[in-house]
């Protein structure tokens, strides 16, 4: 079992368009309405993996009828924790002419010190061995609200997948794992990442400051794993590309899944590279088929550094 955590929902609409025109129109197609924020897609992924999974999400009170029917719709067990107000609405363009999307995102509503009390009550009661939590911390929430989560139930393996200082702060709670693409690496280190060799120094300086395992997804390049000692580096699988829109939490919920089933660390890379190329090439998560990650996951290949 599995538990995903999102303190900072959103009801996503999704178009797409022939080829992004700035300062022009754009006719759309495609048009979709889904309940996302990252820990949500992490969970829609593993729910078509048929991975055991709970997510834990502070949901805006007009919002919960609906995230709570996605997720049901999903195979996710789904607990609501209902704060005032509705959660943020984002807007994503992808060009169907190169796969790329472009976001409008608003702020999510506000969760106090009563909301994040309720959350973590629901998951002190959860039995999965594994907590993710992943995705921005909404108004309201301090910067080190992750490490707090994970100090207060430290018997749990956390992983982590943010950014900025939310990024910064979690891995002061020496996680199990934390997923950063490379420019939230970048970010952590304070400098530009451009060789493998960099990246791999910055990870396993992650490693030295508590983190275990530090995953590196590296886009179209692949990704990148290291305890601090051993790194094993996973090129991308080459796929038509329909949309990038949530490689990175598929790619999460591959690795997550891996775990669950057994896997080492290291081999559950290949399970989250396959993740992400499925997403790639299905056009997202809500689009992921567990037939193209089955298909994918044995074309990883992986060698050490």
């Amino acid at each position: 079992m599995i538990t995903t955590v999102c303190l900072n929902p959103a009801v996503d609409q999704s178009a797409g368009v022939e080829q992004l025109i700035v300062g022009g129109l754009n006719r759309l197609h495609n048009v979709r309405t889904t309940a996302n924020g990252k820990g949500v897609n992490v969970a829609v992924v593993l729910g078509r993996l048929h991975a055991g999974v709970t997510c834990v999400s502070c949901v805006g009170e007009a919002d919960v009828p609906f995230f709570s029917k996605s997720m049901e719709a999903e195979g996710v067990r789904f607990f609501p924790v209902p704060v005032p107000g509705s959660v943020r609405r984002n807007l994503k363009i992808i060009d169907s002419g190169n796969g790329s999307v472009t976001e409008f995102n608003e702020l999510g509503a506000a969760v106090d010190g009563e909301g994040l009390k309720r959350l973590e009550q629901i998951l002190v009661r959860q039995t999965s061995p594994m907590i993710a939590l992943c995705g921005s911390l909404p108004p309201g929430c301090s910067s080190d609200t992750y490490p707090a989560l994970m100090n207060a139930m430290p018997d749990k393996r956390w992983i982590v997948d943010t950014s900025g200082e939310a990024l910064r702060q979690a891995v002061t709670g020496k996680p199990f794992l934390i997923k950063p693409n490379l420019s939230e690496l970048e970010d952590l280190a304070g400098t530009r990442l451009t060789t493998r060799e960099a990246v791999h120094n910055a990870a396993v300086e992650l490693c030295r400051l508590g983190v275990t395992y530090a995953a590196v997804s590296l886009g179209a390049e692949g990704a990148l794993m290291t305890d601090g000692v051993r790194a094993v580096f996973a090129p991308a699988i080459a796929v038509s590309a329909v949309s990038t829109l949530g490689a990175g939490d598929a790619m999460l919920a591959g690795l997550l899944y891996g775990l669950a089933k057994g896997e080492t660390p290291f081999d559950s890379l290949r399970y989250g590279v396959a993740a992400g190329a499925a997403s790639v090439k299905g056009g997202g998560v809500y689009s992921f088929r567990e037939r193209d990650f089955t298909e994918l996951l044995s074309q990883v290949q992986t060698r050490e550094l």
